[in-house]
């Protein structure tokens, strides 16, 4: 007789196959990270909860609470597992590129220190931040990219960066080099920049929101048909829009790039054209 031994790592790899995402760990599901330690959602329904759950009732509360604010799924395949499951399920999800990593903004702030930080990010989010989005597109073309961490530069010229930065000075001249406008250079804590790009994860559409909304309007306007038959004609194709549900922000903002400059999507926009081409890897390798 043998026994067949399910490890651990062969668990979480059956959890991940077949190009399944974990919703929980999604830059685009735009779920609050404080239920990581407790529960994952998978994107075929397949629900973990932490095992302690069964008999605290505070951790039974807080799933409830997540299944009342995110009802993604109708039909959910609920497993209790231990912690050390769990941690394997998110430590397995770095590595895709849709993984929405955690931030390190402090949980110990007193109040004082909280209050700065809601004063810092209502302050410079009243402006347009260009680290996610380029220096000259129009509306529909921004995005947030979450692959940022040392500075962040809004309109107005006015760049936060890290004070750990490594070479600060040559940093910030090397952005000076690329944006010329830069006029006012606030160096502050590294939370505070990760705050910046956590608070615009939810205020920002993504470059796969923009990218499908981008095929769907380019359905429209060359078949002449409406939103709903626009959105079939993308299934039937080899793609399938659902697909797109999954591209990575990477590949998302080069099809954007090929769409709007290369094909010229928007062919009236001579001008932004010949700007973008000039600026192509500035566009891509940084800012975005």
């Amino acid at each position: 007789m043998v026994n067949l031994i399910i490890t651990q790592e062969d668990a979480v790899n059956e959890l991940y196959a077949h190009g399944k995402a974990c919703l929980t760990a999604h830059k685009e599901a735009n779920i609050d990270k404080k239920y990581r330690p407790y529960l994952a959602l998978f994107a075929d329904g397949t629900f973990l909860v932490d095992e302690r759950a069964k008999d605290d009732a505070v951790l039974q509360n807080l799933v409830f609470e997540f299944l009342e604010n995110y009802p993604i799924q109708a039909k959910l395949n609920k497993q209790y597992v231990s912690v050390q499951m769990l941690k394997a399920v998110y430590h397995r999800a770095q590595d895709f590129d849709w993984y929405q990593p955690q931030y390190n903004i402090p949980t110990d702030l007193d109040d004082a220190n909280k209050q700065k930080l809601q004063n810092f990010l209502q302050r410079v989010l009243q402006k347009q931040c260009l680290s996610v989005t380029t220096l000259t597109t129009p509306n529909w073309f921004c995005f947030y990219s979450p692959d940022k961490g040392k500075f962040a530069l809004f309109t107005d010229g006015w760049l936060e960066i890290a004070e750990n930065s490594p070479h600060l000075d040559k940093f910030v001249q090397g952005i000076s080099e690329m944006y010329p406008q830069i006029e006012i250079v606030e160096v502050v804590p590294e939370y505070y920049i990760e705050a910046i790009y956590e608070k615009l994860l939810y205020i920002r559409p993504s470059a796969r929101e923009i990218y499908i909304d981008l095929v769907r309007k380019k359905m429209m306007e060359r078949l002449k048909i409406d939103s709903d038959e626009a959105l079939k004609v993308m299934q039937n194709q080899t793609f399938g829009w659902r697909k797109l549900l999954f591209l990575s922000e990477q590949n998302a903002r080069s099809m954007i790039y090929s769409e709007y400059v290369e094909n010229s999507f928007i062919e009236s926009d001579e001008n932004f054209a010949a700007q973008m081409a000039t600026k192509k890897d500035f566009h891509i390798g940084v800012f975005l």
